[in-house]
């Protein structure tokens, strides 16, 4: 269950801690904008739009991050679903379609005792073409001399059936759990900039199966004025491609933040 934000303080710095399955752990630290316990506060100053919509774009990022680490692993697909050329005029139109394959999904895999998890988006590209992204389960089917058979066909022959369309698989969830990068590239329609703003506002930026794992987030406040290098109890490592630091655009407060894995 997710706790209650404390509200801000004056001095030391606020720990975040995002419990995703019993395994992996994000942890956040950040400074109040006031660092020292006899500094004076600087006037609060209202943020712009802009900075607030690219605040609002990362905290979005930031849960599905959460929610890719509660439930998804290391070797589950990428993948990006597309149409015939000129049969889909319409993202609206191309969300109908791809309800009927999420459907269609989610008979095969109760039917084969698969958890039917899913996270996917509906984007418009650089030509105007409407596509998908979604994040699935890879499940081994058999292997033969030695070589692991997955169910990529399966969900090929699946979408093909409603669009007439292909996957383009791509990626497969690389083994370090550092997904922040996918969540971003699923949340944000622009790119980083590089295509126009497609998101229309109340929309949802992506769409998750009912029933899924999520995470247990809780906040401390921690009375210091300062942190160490990143650390985890015994049983546990940091990992150390997770870390990333900087100074939050709106607060001006330095933050760092880093996974921690069970051994």
């Amino acid at each position: 269950m997710k706790s209650k934000k404390p509200e801000s303080g004056k001095t030391g710095y606020w720990k975040k801690i995002a419990k995703c399955g019993d395994k992996i752990i994000q942890i956040t630290k950040c400074m109040m904008p006031t660092l020292g316990r006899h500094e004076k506060r600087e006037k609060k100053q209202i943020p712009t739009s802009e900075k607030k919509k690219r605040q609002n774009l990362r905290r979005c990022a930031e849960n599905l991050f959460y929610l890719l680490l509660a439930n998804f692993f290391p070797g589950d697909f990428f993948i990006a679903f597309t149409y015939p050329a000129g049969t889909v005029q319409s993202s609206e139109q191309g969300k109908e379609i791809f309800k009927k394959f999420i459907r269609l999904y989610t008979a095969y895999c109760r039917k084969n005792g698969y958890k039917p998890d899913y996270i996917y988006n509906t984007e418009v590209g650089k030509r105007g073409a409407v596509h998908h992204h979604a994040v699935l389960h890879r499940h081994v089917l058999m292997k033969i001399d030695g070589n692991e058979i997955d169910d990529l066909q399966v969900i090929e022959q699946l979408w093909r059936s409603v669009s007439g369309g292909s996957v383009q698989y791509g990626h497969r969830l690389w083994k370090n759990y550092d997904w922040y990068g996918l969540a971003v590239y699923m949340t944000d329609r622009t790119k980083g900039g590089e295509q126009p703003d497609t998101h229309v506002k109340g929309e949802r930026r992506y769409n998750a199966a009912h029933g899924m794992n999520r995470p247990e987030i809780t906040y401390e406040r921690v009375d210091a004025d300062r942190w160490y290098s990143p650390r985890a109890p015994k049983g546990w490592f940091v990992d150390k491609d997770s870390i990333r630091s900087g100074a939050d655009e709106l607060t001006g407060g330095n933050f760092i933040k880093y996974i921690i894995r069970r051994e």
